[in-house]
């Protein structure tokens, strides 16, 4: 079976989390998921977020910290082992190239979102921890 190597995006603000909303027509189409995408050969995690996040929002972020355990999900097309940071912007065009939502979310809410499967031990993760207390390294 393929193995995908996947990075997301919690992005914060506000004390709001980012949710997107994959289009119709793509790959677990109208699911929600933490934007991201593809990890390139040569790319560390971090690089893959911050070109990911370029090339669907057309947005700098800063990366902080990962978000519990990489998450391994088989689906039909192959097993995605999933990794998410938690990320804040550095710009906010957030132009929808591959979603066809986007929606600043309170922690509490997560859960009302029809999530990929990949996506639902970090919103379980995220349930648990106090977002007040998330750090970024603006070098980062």
């Amino acid at each position: 079976m393929k193995i995908i190597n996947v990075v997301g995006a919690a992005i914060l603000k506000d004390n709001k989390i980012l949710v997107s909303k994959r289009k119709e027509d793509k790959i677990l189409g109208n699911l929600w998921e933490f934007p991201g995408g593809k990890v390139e050969i040569g790319e560390t995690p971090q690089m893959a977020l911050k070109r990911e996040i370029r090339e669907e929002f057309h947005d700098e972020v800063i990366i902080g910290n990962q978000i519990g355990e990489a998450v391994n999900f088989t689906y039909q097309f192959g097993t995605v082992n999933l990794t998410v940071f938690f990320a804040r912007l550095k710009s906010n065009n957030l132009d929808l190239t591959v979603h066809s939502k986007v929606k600043w979310s309170i922690k509490e809410d997560l859960i009302k979102f029809n999530w990929a499967q990949a996506d639902k031990p970090v919103v379980d993760a995220l349930l648990k921890i106090d977002l007040q207390k998330v750090f970024f390294n603006e070098n980062g």
